[in-house]
Order: structure tokens, then C-alpha cells, then sequence
């Protein structure tokens, strides 16, 4: 079937199977998997109990919305069969301010919180090009202090709770009024150059 989710659910059986957490006593183990609904590898981490806090990444774009919004309705099915709660939301590539609006009213609708705004940075890009990360490659950076930041932050969180994801109906309602409203500001701006 060729589904990421599989990969997941193989990889995360074998480290349970191995005793891994418990051996190697981790404080932090980070997944990163597809929020993709086909598959919904990212429940396992959610549902086998093998996570406490999660933070999810989502930028203002609507498909990262629409993901993260489905990392939701898979945090409040599992919330009370003892699976992980939502620590709340990584905002991602957030350079304007209404990517930084969109995301805001997203997280205020679904009853969570943004833990951090990272811009997109060509620090980010210039890391990459060198095969190292950020903070390698950039120690001194305003975007290495980000990082430090959030990691600080998801480091002293210790209240997580289940979020209120929309349903599909309230997620198509929100986003065309997110859509008519860019419009409107696109329209204000060309009004605006053109004065």
C-alpha cells in the first residue's frame, strides 16, 4: 500500500519491542511523521501511549491546517484511552503578519496555543546548503536563538491538554473566510500602490 503510517507503526513496535525507551531512560524522543489522513501515521505515537506531550508543525497554508487539524480529532479520539495530549502548535514560516493571524485564529478556534513563530530564514537554507544544522552552522543567529527558545519552551512545558479540532463543514467555513479576507487585503494593497 506504500503508506509512510506503516513505516511508523514498524519502526515504533521495534523500539518497544527492544526495550529501547526504557534502556536508554530518554527524556525527549521526537517523531516526525506524515499528517496524512490515509495512512494516520501520525496517531501511533498518540494512541500507543508512547508519547506524553505533542507538538505539532504547521505553517498557515491550508493543507499544514488540515493536517494539523487531523493530528487533533486523532489526539481527542485516543485523550481517553490514555494516549498524549496536545502541547500545542509550532508555528512554521510565519513572515507576515497574516500568516501569523491565520495561524492564531486556527488555534483559538481548536482551543490550543501557539508555543512558538519561526520565520522562514535563509539562515535555514544557507545551514542546509553547508549539511549542517542551524545552530552549527549559525550559533549567533536571530534564527539559532529561535530554535533555543522553543526548544526551552517545549523543555518546561508541563500542561498539555485535548484540543477541539473543527469538523470538515468548519474547516471549509473558516478557510473560504480566510480566503475572502486575503482578497480583500490584496485588493487594499494594489489600491494602495497604485495611489
Amino acid at each position: 500500500m506504500g503508506c509512510a503510517g506503516r513505516g511508523i507503526i514498524s519502526a515504533v513496535e521495534l523500539l518497544k519491542q527492544q526495550d529501547i525507551f526504557e534502556e536508554l531512560d530518554l527524556d525527549y524522543v521526537i517523531y516526525d511523521v506524515l499528517g496524512d489522513v490515509v495512512c494516520g501515521g501520525f496517531a501511533v505515537p498518540v494512541r500507543e501511549g508512547i508519547a506524553e506531550h505533542v507538538f505539532t508543525v504547521s505553517s498557515s497554508d491550508f493543507m499544514a491546517i488540515y493536517a494539523a487539524n487531523n493530528l487533533f480529532k486523532g489526539i481527542q479520539t485516543y485523550s481517553n484511552k490514555g494516549g498524549a495530549l496536545l502541547g500545542g502548535v509550532i508555528a512554521n514560516s510565519i513572515n507576515t503578519g497574516f500568516h501569523r493571524e491565520i495561524v492564531e485564529d486556527f488555534v483559538t478556534r481548536t482551543q490550543t496555543q501557539v508555543i512558538e513563530y519561526v520565520p522562514r530564514s535563509l539562515t535555514v537554507t544557507q545551514a542546509e546548503l553547508q549539511g549542517k544544522t542551524t545552530i552549527e552552522a549559525a550559533p549567533h543567529s536571530e534564527q539559532a536563538d529561535i530554535y533555543r527558545r522553543l526548544a526551552r519552551r517545549i523543555a518546561d512545558h508541563t500542561e498539555s491538554k485535548v484540543p477541539t479540532p473543527l469538523n470538515q463543514q468548519e474547516l471549509r467555513d473558516w478557510s473560504a473566510s480566510w480566503a475572502d479576507h486575503l482578497i480583500e487585503i490584496e485588493r487594499g494593497n494594489q489600491l494602495l500602490a497604485a495611489s
